[in-house]
């Protein structure tokens, strides 16, 4: 199938390039080879530890050192922003060439049947509200494993219904255990964006995105052998519709959020795509991510989600009044990590 790239996408590999890595000239990234960078230096007897302090501190660049970048350049991407910084997020890649792993593309259509199943069975979004009230008690606030196992808690009940292989939760009677989807093919290139944290003065990072408008091949197949025994329905189809309807949701709690117009636009863009409609990878947020929306309409949420440590600025500790605050969107006001899968 082709998965397209609607809006700038980043997934990340958990590295980062630093600023001995790179050099920003007006609209294009310049990265380098450090290793040619560094014997150019030792040749002008330079320190390398003093050399790469000094950048890394911000207080020198390296065409302070090497005037001709093209001799210790490996490639160049294109920049999209106004602030150089001292690092960039690095997009995943394997062979040196950017690809979306099957598991994010496979957790986002997770997040949609789940987000589904809830909407229709107002019981289990009950049930949830109930398991973080258990959770909580005795406790000032629940900790990142504690939000963890609620979670597994949900799943387990919504996608392990069957019980093949006799023990409760095993993630053999998963339901997305049928669904095989590969990782994509390579994309061509990446470009470095400037992603601004709205609800954050003057915060930004630059990250790594493969470009919106980019295509690539990914393989998704519903082993039909497993799923007979799983006595459960996953298809093609199902996966488009929830996914669409859950991407509906997600553009109509976005755009009523304090963006710009011309985010809010590109949000509506998204819908207007065909097939299987995904949100994938960093700073797509927690209508995004979660069961969020779903949540926001329960009359005990906003009581509950202080104590979840939902909203909590971690500098004054104070709480966002209109949680979820940040929003992050490229310095030319598009939202991240939208794509889409069709024949």
């Amino acid at each position: 199938m082709r998965l397209e790239i609607l809006t700038p996408t980043h997934i990340g590999s958990g590295d980062k390039y630093l600023a001995i890595d790179y050099v920003i000239k007006r609209d294009r990234v310049i990265f380098i080879d450090s290793m040619k960078f560094f014997e150019e230096i030792e040749k002008m007897g330079f320190d390398a530890v003093d050399v790469a302090s000094k950048i890394g501190r911000g207080e020198k660049s390296i065409e302070d050192y090497v005037s001709n970048i093209s001799k210790i350049k490996v490639r160049e991407a294109p920049f999209f922003g106004r602030f150089a910084r001292k690092e960039i997020l690095m997009h995943i890649r394997t062979c040196g060439k950017p690809y979306i792993p099957g598991s994010s593309i496979k957790g986002a259509i997770r997040t949609a049947f789940l987000w589904k199943e809830v909407k229709e069975n107002r019981s289990l979004l009950d049930w949830t509200i109930h398991q973080i009230k258990n959770e909580l008690r005795g406790k000032r606030y629940l900790q990142r494993k504690d939000l963890t196992k609620l979670d597994d808690n949900l799943e387990r009940k919504v996608f392990r219904k069957t019980n093949l292989s006799g023990k409760d939760g095993d993630p053999k009677n998963d339901l997305l255990r049928a669904l095989r989807i590969s990782d994509s093919a390579f994309f061509d290139s990446c470009s470095v964006y400037q992603i601004n944290y709205l609800g954050m003065r003057n915060f930004s990072v630059l990250a790594e995105c493969v470009d919106s408008g980019q295509k690539t091949e990914v393989e998704i197949d519903v082993d039909e052998f497993t799923l007979q025994y799983l006595n459960q329905k996953v298809d093609l189809d199902s996966i488009a519709s929830a996914s669409r309807e859950f991407a509906e949701e997600v553009v109509k709690a976005e755009t009523s959020r304090g963006y710009p117009e011309e985010v809010k636009r590109e949000f509506r863009n998204v819908l207007e795509a065909k097939g299987i409609i995904l949100r994938i990878g960093w700073g797509t947020g927690w209508y995004s991510s979660t069961i969020g929306t779903l949540l926001k309409t329960h009359p005990e949420f906003e009581g509950l989600r202080r104590k979840l440590g939902l909203g909590r600025n971690p500098r004054t500790n104070r709480f966002s009044r209109n949680f979820p605050l940040i929003r992050r969107v490229t310095s030319d006001n598009k939202p991240l990590g939208w794509v889409s899968i069709h024949d």
